[in-house]
């Protein structure tokens, strides 16, 4: 019934209680403005060796979602109250690493695979996979809020690729993406990735390296990746992902090949620069600007011939940014083929791992996004 009939059956006078005419035309009210205002949602993407709490200092602030955030996989997704905030918006936020135990799931170093059964943070996925998770849980949001809802991407480091990867497919999911914002993530792959690649070839099996009385190159390159797992916990240097993640990659070099394909959408970046390379942080007084642990200056830091693989005849210079990705390296404009408007937000001397606990920073990138959309 439209609200027209509505208002007929009142000027007309049929005895129509109003207890039916407000169930009645209140429910084409609500259908009208769904149809008309479609939910609005921010999906928050983790990165490597991270999950969805890392966000949480984003999500916690009035400045963010007032501690209003769901995740789309809890069973009772379909069922449980979906506050939004302050500015109506609804936000999300999952683990990856459903896919990290298929059959067909890339080994890690020494042929590591995930022995977690709720996954392993997406570590052990392609880009291609974590995709079809971004795909899954988009579909999952619009089985709850409508089909016509919109949905803004925030990735931070591998969750920004995994974003693309998503947005460069064919799945019909991204055409309810109106809106992507990436910080710290290296589209154009990461130095650091170099690492796993020298490992693979000179320093493998592990255990031919882990006596006390070994003091070879790879017997001091395991102790310093092990330490660092230890250290930096988002620093895992034994997984595919940082394999994939290195610049050098086929896998980098492929997602890159197809930027072509990205919707027509609003696209935002956060870059942060003036850190040196091969600070990967874990600073004890400062955790967000101090470069805490320097691969390049600590005694339990790399062998000299691993630290040359990761340069690969290049100045350490040349990479500053956050620590871990270079500066030039977190800029989608900055890849062959792109040609869309895209909104920079640059700022400096942020260590990688603090990132998306830069509630400013993230909080002005949203506003500015909610704004070219239309959402405020």
């Amino acid at each position: 019934m439209t609200l027209l009939k509505c208002l007929r059956y009142l000027i007309q006078g049929f005895s129509v209680s109003v207890l039916v005419l407000i169930t009645v035309c209140g429910w084409v009210g609500v259908a009208s403005a769904a149809a008309t205002n479609p939910a609005k949602v921010v999906l928050l993407l983790h990165g490597m060796s991270s999950n969805q709490s890392t966000w949480n200092k984003l999500v916690n602030n009035n400045a963010g979602f007032d501690g209003r955030c769901k995740n789309p996989l809890i069973s009772n997704f379909l069922t449980v109250k979906l506050p939004r905030n302050s500015e109506g918006i609804y936000c999300m936020r999952f683990n990856f690493g459903g896919l990290d135990r298929i059959s067909t799931a890339p080994k890690g170093l020494d042929n590591a695979s995930c022995s977690r059964a709720g996954g392993c943070s997406g570590d052990y996925s392609t880009f291609d996979t974590l995709g079809e998770e971004i795909a899954f849980v988009i579909d999952r949001i619009k089985s709850r809020l409508g089909p016509d809802t919109q949905v803004v991407l925030l990735g931070h480091s591998r969750g920004g690729v995994a974003a693309r990867a998503f947005l460069q497919s064919d799945n019909p999911a991204k055409t309810n993406v109106v809106g992507l914002i990436t910080t710290g993530t290296p589209h154009a792959g990461s130095p650091l990735g170099r690492y796993y690649a020298y490992m693979n070839k000179n320093c493998l099996p592990e255990s031919h390296f882990n006596s006390v009385f070994d003091f070879s190159e790879c017997a001091k390159d395991w102790r310093f990746t092990n330490l660092i797992i230890k250290k930096v916990g988002e620093v895992n240097l034994k997984i595919p992902s940082i394999n994939f993640l290195s610049d050098l990659s086929p896998a980098i070099k492929s997602l890159n090949a197809n930027v072509n394909k990205l919707p027509a959408i609003q696209f935002t970046q956060i870059v942060y620069d003036r850190l040196n390379f091969g600070c990967l942080g874990g600073g004890f007084f400062d955790t967000e600007t101090s470069c805490g642990f320097n691969i390049f200056t600590n005694p339990a830091g790399p062998s000299d011939t691993a630290l040359n693989a990761l340069l690969n005849g290049q100045e350490r210079s040349s990479f500053t940014g956050d620590g871990i990705v270079p500066a030039v390296s977190q800029k989608m404009n900055g890849l062959a083929g792109w040609n869309q408007p895209i909104r920079n937000f640059r700022y400096t001397k942020r260590i990688h791992t603090a990132e998306p606990k830069r509630v400013l920073d993230l909080s002005r990138a949203l506003t500015n996004m909610y704004k070219r959309l239309g959402w405020i």
